[in-house]
């Protein structure tokens, strides 16, 4: 009975002296001068071209990281990859990556930098999963911060207009049947009225919001005038007149 209760002792004992040796481990790293974390700021990012002007073909999103331990006074390249099995897009199709990332010298801040090319997305859903890399002195560490996922596509969705019924529309009168394409000129031609029309554009903003999306009665008749000037014109001319390879159908606006 002594010998079992003594065994017992002394298995606990070595069992608390390893604890005790791991959880001094991790406080050694946590607080050695020379341990350098590095973690994801988040562990998912979303991107959309949505209504982005139709001139833009790609966009650099940046995936940021933070380290544990003080900077340095020189740039620091840190790894990271990209999980297969998790990831969606095609890498040279959908999107690209820079050759290194960087913290910069005197900056506790880096990124993977993404280049995401628009013209390939289509309609789908696209994903890159990246994993940080133990490598050049860094140590990923904070678990769900060790990877992260971009989530990203070209879809745009109809505005939520209503009508006289208080019913979804659109308003095939001024602008055709609906048509990603023309939504999207159609938004970059009122963002502009910014620096064309500034008081009117920042009064028309603070009714319908900033891309129009709370018009009611199907169009905003009173501003019918302003929005044939700035916007239904000009939408005529890009995609009939000038683009018609697009194939973009646009009514002939009142008074043109």
């Amino acid at each position: 009975m002594k010998k079992t209760l003594l065994l017992k002792i002394t298995l606990a004992a070595l069992a608390g002296g390893i604890l005790f040796n791991s959880c001094e481990k991790e406080e050694q790293e946590l607080f050695d001068k020379d341990f350098v974390g590095i973690y994801f700021h988040m562990d998912s990012i979303y991107y959309s071209f949505g209504v982005t002007p139709l001139d833009i073909q790609s966009y650099d999103l940046k995936v940021p990281v933070s380290i544990m331990g003080k900077p340095q006074h020189v740039d620091r390249i840190f790894s990271a990859e990209v999980i297969a099995d998790k990831t969606t897009a095609a890498a040279g199709e959908h999107y690209s990556l820079t050759n290194e990332f960087v913290v910069k010298k005197d900056s506790i801040y880096g990124y993977i930098t993404m280049r995401i090319n628009r013209v390939r997305l289509g309609t789908n859903d696209y994903k890159v999963c990246f994993k940080l890399l133990e490598k050049n002195g860094f140590v990923p560490v904070n678990e769900p911060y060790k990877t992260a996922v971009v989530h990203f596509n070209n879809r745009v969705e109809k505005p939520n207009w209503k009508d006289w019924n208080n019913k979804p529309t659109w308003p095939t009168n001024q602008l055709g049947n609906w048509n990603p394409l023309t939504y999207i000129k159609f938004i970059e031609l009122f963002r502009a009225m910014e620096q064309k029309a500034p008081e009117t554009y920042a009064v028309m903003v603070k009714l319908y919001g900033k891309d129009l999306e709370h018009v009611t009665y199907g169009w905003p008749w009173d501003y019918n005038q302003t929005m044939i000037k700035y916007t239904l014109i000009p939408l005529y001319q890009y995609f009939v007149e000038q683009h018609p390879e697009l194939g973009v159908v646009i009514p002939r606006p009142s008074g043109y």
